[in-house]
């Protein structure tokens, strides 16, 4: 019987940090294929006529192509990312990837061979094979099989006669396998998933409403501390569940962010394109862009005097960071662990800049974050609509509600938010040079001492419960995500004495915020636990 730690907290915020791997490179494309746009749009022409010339528009022509491809083919992102992510081996990616070509080979074959007759929605290419359209369920599927069977069979042992494929050289043999009986099940079963998938696409396309569109976006929100809300945006950003599209170049493009941005690129050279994308996620831009930043100033205003230029400089910071490219998490950190209620009001507000931004009509998108950049690229310089006005507008009066909300509750409830500790030891933020002090000084009087022998990444596994407590170890942007056998090992107080802004403990999962060191300090962890063996 499947035990149930192997559906637990742990498990589910894994997925989501393997979807994330694909996610993370979006932004970088967003720009290239946003400059793409800016190089190709007749409204930029008018203002600088020089950039309508040959050698601009090859150069826009090729940006904008060279950042599709990304979104044209990411099952297969997924596919390797994910085995990748999950496993931590180079193997495990190279192994996903031949199964997901020996998957979309064997099931276009046998379409071919028995002549079957499916929807022509459902038939597409895969990397230039003809095959059955799996969209992103198909690459997530054989990602975490692929990592499944790596973890099974990576240090299996063959006889003398054929141990040349022992261990991780037996993992792409077996994954390989794999993906043919994969295939024949998707022959059988997919034309009926496809089928209920592209029906729920089109009543979703067709049936949205704000009080809808407002709980994808106060949901969402709400996951995001648990690192679960890249499990549950996948399916409406990057599948039919999201919409679908028959873009000018042939290429049928699925979900509600990728059929936004295929409408903005294709609109450029047939205005008569209609905007049917960007219907969910047209409201994100108001409080990412405009209430968080209004409640990072509100914080500022009600910190404590001797403490309001430590606050400033980090909550500066955080706010800049999430205008900019879309990325809350710091900022959003900085008061969910002393404030849950602001966080809560957050999900609330954000719910209701969702709906309505729907309730307008309002169609607005982004490629990599919601953040000022995306918005620029990809909705006032295409000026397609005027979905950027309204957003703008709206940003600012919510701006004023964040500011007014989080001000008024911080100072009724008297919550502890950066600047307003009571005393220094409970502060929870520290600046780069006062968290390095924290770390890196012998202190006395009950605080931490720094053994010579001992690193920042040893003292961290120490309070995490020790190598023998750790299951799985991994980071985001701004936390660390470590799967452990038992919470109540984990010494939250040690963790925030070493740095940590947040720990949170949910099961048999803990998250600590070090912030953009997160990743740096798995991998110095990482070295301690092999040096340890």
């Amino acid at each position: 019987m499947m035990k149930l730690q192997s559906i637990s907290f742990d498990f589910f915020q894994r997925v989501g940090r393997s979807m994330m791997a694909v996610v993370l490179i979006l932004p970088l494309v967003s720009i290239l294929m946003g400059l793409g746009g800016v190089l190709l749009n007749p409204n930029v022409h008018e203002i600088l006529p020089f950039l309508s010339n040959n050698g601009f528009q090859v150069t826009g022509e090729l940006m904008q192509r060279a950042g599709q491809v990304v979104f044209n083919n990411l099952p297969v992102l997924f596919a390797v990312a994910i085995a990748i992510t999950w496993t931590g081996a180079g193997m495990a990616g190279f192994s996903s990837l031949i199964a997901f070509f020996i998957l979309h080979t064997v099931l276009g074959s046998l379409i071919d061979i028995t002549d079957l007759k499916i929807n022509e929605k459902m038939l597409g290419t895969e990397l230039g094979i003809e095959t059955m359209q799996t969209g992103v369920f198909g690459g997530i599927l054989i990602g975490f099989l692929t990592a499944y069977l790596y973890n099974k069979f990576h240090r299996t042992k063959l006889p003398d006669a054929i141990s040349l494929f022992s261990g991780e050289r037996l993992v792409p043999i077996v994954a390989s396998f794999a993906a043919i009986g994969v295939a024949v099940l998707f022959y059988f079963i997919w034309p009926l998933v496809g089928m209920g998938i592209l029906a729920l696409g089109e009543y979703v396309a067709t049936h949205t409403n704000p009080v809808v569109v407002g709980l994808y976006g106060g949901i969402e929100k709400l996951l995001i501390p648990f690192g679960l809300h890249h499990i549950y945006n996948t399916p409406l950003l990057f599948t039919e569940i999201g919409g679908s599209y028959e873009a000018l170049e042939g290429a049928r493009i699925v979900g509600d962010q990728n059929v936004y941005i295929a409408q903005v690129i294709d609109k450029l050279r047939d205005p008569s394109v209609t905007l049917t994308g960007g219907t969910y996620i047209a409201g994100k831009f108001i409080p990412v862009m405009f209430g968080l930043p209004a409640a990072a100033l509100a914080m500022i205003r009600v910190a404590h005097d001797r403490r309001k230029a430590k606050a400033r400089s980090l909550l500066i910071a955080a706010a800049v960071t999430a205008f900019l490219t879309g990325i809350t998490e710091p900022l959003e950190f900085t008061f969910l662990f002393v404030a849950p209620v602001l966080y809560g009001v957050h999900a609330l507000l954000t719910a209701v800049a969702f709906g309505l931004a729907n309730f307008l009509e309002m169609k607005a998108g982004f490629a990599g974050g919601s953040g000022l950049i995306d918005f620029v690229l990809f909705n006032v310089l295409p000026n397609h609509s005027n979905a950027w006005l309204l957003t703008i507008g709206l940003g600012l009066v919510f701006g004023v509600i964040y500011y007014f909300t989080f001000r008024t509750l911080i100072i009724t409830r008297n919550l502890k938010t950066p600047g307003r500790e009571d005393t220094e030891e409970e502060t929870r933020l520290y600046t780069k040079d006062e968290a390095r002090e924290k770390m890196g000084i012998t202190q006395q009087h009950g605080q931490v001492e720094t053994k010579d022998c001992n690193s920042r990444a040893h003292q961290i596994l120490e309070a995490l419960g020790g190598k023998e407590n750790i299951t799985k170890l991994d980071a985001c942007i701004s936390r660390l995500r470590v799967g452990v056998k038992n919470a109540d090992q984990v010494d939250e107080e040690m963790l925030k004495k070493l740095g940590a802004s947040g720990v949170l403990k949910v099961a048999d999962g803990v998250q600590a915020v070090y912030g953009t060191r997160s990743s740096v300090i798995k991998e110095e962890i990482r070295e301690v636990m092999e040096k340890e063996r």
